[in-house]
């Protein structure tokens, strides 16, 4: 009798190791599932995905919608309750709608960790310009600003590392197999060469901010600028989406500076890494122009 690829794998897993597979099998893209395409990217065998769902669906971690499946309520509230990014994006909230209510477009913020740029929350207005980035969504570390900002301002060992986990994605298309999550294969762009790469993000940390223009959507243009600690690391980027012929432009910069500010402020002295595994850089406070800050 021949074995499935499922099978194979799951001889000498532990529980945890089926648990975390499954839970991971959902993603922006696919927030719900057949019961077979969940056993196919949890790679166990079909009875046994059965077994899981039966369990976790009494748990309130799965929920059935039409014979699918999809995380449940139960796993979204645990979730939420104990994540660091919980608290980053309550503290983000007040300056985020700030900065939406004077450009009407998008607005959000992000957490970079071992995978990428981690969305954590969005906020858009109706007949705003294309943006691919969705909230709990992954977007590409290299081609946008918030990833820009992110690794720009990562210490030097945290910077070599990623990009020595990423070398393959480097100078291919993004999103190609293997390579960096997210939106923009569709438009064929392509990631940077390593030396192209790293004067983007020298540039990045001597103006202190980070402009992407039509890369991910050819009409949008992304700003993005770093959320720090009390002790100069970077634990966030704030960012917004606006047209690429935006009035707003030339205040970007400095609007969201004085709101990643607050932001630092409201984190307080406390101030929880959203990616426990990766350490963020000092760097001075950056001065916005004309207030001497």
């Amino acid at each position: 009798m021949t074995e499935s690829p499922g099978s194979r794998r799951s001889e000498g897993d532990s529980t945890l190791d089926r648990l975390i597979r499954i839970l991971g099998a959902f993603d922006a893209e696919r927030s719900t599932l057949s019961i077979a395409a969940l056993a196919r990217r949890a790679a166990i065998p079909l009875p046994t995905a059965y077994r899981w769902v039966d369990r976790l669906t009494s748990a309130g971690l799965l929920e059935r919608s039409d014979g699918d499946v999809r995380p449940g309520m139960k796993l979204w509230e645990l979730a939420s309750r104990s994540s660091p990014g919980t608290s980053l994006r309550q503290a983000a909230m007040p300056y985020m709608d700030d900065v939406q209510a004077v450009l009407r477009q998008h607005t959000q913020i992000a957490v970079l960790d071992a995978h990428g740029v981690l969305v954590l929350e969005r906020l858009s207005a109706r007949g705003a310009v294309p943006n691919q980035a969705t909230i709990a969504g992954r977007m590409p570390t290299f081609t946008t600003s918030l990833g820009l900002v992110l690794m720009a301002f990562a210490r030097r060992h945290v910077t070599e590392s990623f990009l020595a986990d990423h070398a393959a994605e480097l100078g291919a298309p993004v999103g190609g197999p293997g390579h960096d999550a997210g939106p923009g294969n569709a438009r064929g762009v392509v990631n940077p060469t390593e030396p192209e790469l790293r004067l983007q993000l020298a540039e990045t940390r001597r103006q202190g901010w980070a402009s992407v223009d039509g890369q991910i959507d050819s009409e949008s243009t992304g700003v993005a600028v770093p959320v720090l600690s009390p002790e100069g690391h970077a634990v966030a980027a704030l960012g917004v989406v606006v047209p690429r012929s935006s009035e707003f432009r030339p205040g970007l910069a400095p609007m969201l500076l004085a709101a990643a500010r607050g932001i630092s402020r409201a984190l307080g002295p406390q101030a929880a890494m959203p990616a426990s595994d990766t350490v963020f850089p000092q760097h001075p406070p950056v001065a916005l122009p004309g207030t001497g800050e």
